[in-house]
């Protein structure tokens, strides 16, 4: 299943070097690729994969730095989350759903990887 975490702003995305630097520094057994997306593509400018314990994830964001894309085990799916969280200020809402929109979750600074789990129905 693929998972998003989103947030909407037109004042405010992550960059590419910041996603980069932090995925790196945080989860440093992350295979990183930068890409250089097809014209007119809205997807897929850094691509990862990650392997922790068992689980992995395949992540992409969007170009315009505002969604990260998830498809993997949901403990590591909603790791990645929270971290991803910590890049957006806190006066923006990031949201938690799957592709489907069959949920979502606000994560705030109160949010445990339980509530992400719990949210999905995992």
């Amino acid at each position: 299943m693929t998972y998003l975490v989103v947030f909407d702003s037109d004042e405010w995305s992550v960059g590419q070097d910041v996603l980069v630097a932090s995925l790196a520094a945080e989860w440093p057994d992350a295979a990183i690729h930068r890409r250089q997306p097809p014209e007119g593509s809205k997807v897929r400018d850094i691509e990862w994969q990650l392997e922790r314990g068992g689980e992995q994830v395949e992540g992409h964001t969007h170009v315009d730095g505002r969604c990260i894309y998830l498809d993997g085990d949901i403990g590591l799916v909603a790791d990645l989350a929270l971290w991803y969280r910590k890049l957006v200020p806190k006066d923006i809402d990031v949201v938690f759903c799957d592709d489907g929109y069959s949920f979502d979750t606000t994560i705030d600074d109160t949010t445990t990887k339980d509530d992400l789990v719990a949210a999905s129905g995992a």
